[in-house]
């Protein structure tokens, strides 16, 4: 094998496949920590809605008011943050990232190996071989994003109601 192989599969390796795999990684981990974190902070409002419920019926500092406005905010921005989280797919998009950067992980598997006793044929199918399942990954990947955004539910409107103006 030349050395121009050697230096291409280097390259592709460091700047196409590792340095793609580490954004899949981080990508996946940034929608993960959204996804817990908008659940922590749903769950966290809930049980504060709770606990100023007890306050309210117990009218502890006559302010029974306060009190039970809490307990209409709190669990509001309970749903509207989980709505957000939804919306967004926090957690559908960090399984997509994760799934991509697995399989990257498997295709470094068909890497060839440079310090192999290989002929140029050899090393060229493996080389083939390898490229076309780090790019494989890529389209997989890419094709997942149009089936994500088909499964999003759009509101249609109801016929017979004419819509408003803007």
């Amino acid at each position: 094998m030349n050395t121009r192989a050697e230096r291409f599969l280097t390259l592709y390796r460091t700047y196409r496949h590792e340095d793609q795999r580490a954004f899949y990684d981080s990508r996946r981990a940034e929608f993960e920590d959204a996804h817990e974190q908008g659940v922590d902070l749903a769950a966290w409002l809930m049980a504060g809605s709770t606990v100023v419920a007890a306050l309210a019926a117990a009218n502890i500092g006559g302010l029974q008011t306060v009190w039970s406005v809490l307990c209409v905010i709190l669990p509001t921005m309970s749903s509207a943050l989980t709505a957000y989280d939804k919306l967004y797919a926090f957690d559908q998009q960090a399984k997509l990232y994760g799934d991509a950067a697995i399989a990257l992980q498997r295709a470094r598997v068909d890497s060839p190996d440079l310090q192999g006793n290989l002929t140029e044929a050899q090393y060229t199918r493996a080389l083939s071989a390898y490229l076309q399942s780090v790019e494989g990954v890529f389209r997989r990947e890419q094709g997942q994003w149009g089936q994500l955004i088909s499964e999003l539910k759009t509101v249609e409107p109801e016929t017979g109601e004419p819509r408003p103006e803007v």
